[in-house]
């Protein structure tokens, strides 16, 4: 797990919780340096190489207690769990989903990956990699 603290004057109240799990080392350290840069609000980042690593920090960290919804960026093909595996386990935690926007992040262009979404209607948005800072920071801006 990688931890990346934005910006030094977060309370509980004011931060947003930005969680990217994919086990492609460099991507997860490519999104840590793009949110650096974004500056609306502050940002409390953790990566994680697989799902259950991430299930782990979840079930230890209470990631609903700021005023701000948690985002949370999945893949879809890792190891040990895919990204629609931990959708799976997420789609009975009630409270976060209501508190966190779910994006799924992958380079699948398969039509089963697309069809697949309308089986999570939490989830929030597909991203299509590669994706650049400017499509992230879109996607940050819209969320209160």
């Amino acid at each position: 797990m990688k931890t990346l603290l934005i910006k030094k004057t977060m309370t509980p109240e004011t931060k947003r919780t930005i969680i990217l799990i994919d086990d492609n080392a460099i991507l997860r350290t490519i999104f840590g340096h793009m949110l650096q840069g974004f500056t609306d609000y502050e940002i409390d980042f953790h990566s994680f190489k697989n799902a259950l690593d991430a299930l782990d920090f979840l079930d230890n960290n209470d990631i609903c207690q700021s005023l701000m919804p948690s985002i949370l960026f999945v893949d879809i093909n890792m190891p040990f769990m895919t990204g629609w595996e931990l959708m799976d386990v997420l789609e009975n935690s009630t409270d976060f989903i209501k508190r966190t926007k779910i994006f799924i992040v992958s380079s699948s262009t398969s039509k089963s990956d697309q069809e697949q979404l309308a089986n999570y209607p939490f989830i929030s948005g597909f991203i299509l990699k590669p994706f650049g800072k400017e499509s992230i920071y879109e996607i940050l801006k819209k969320i209160d």
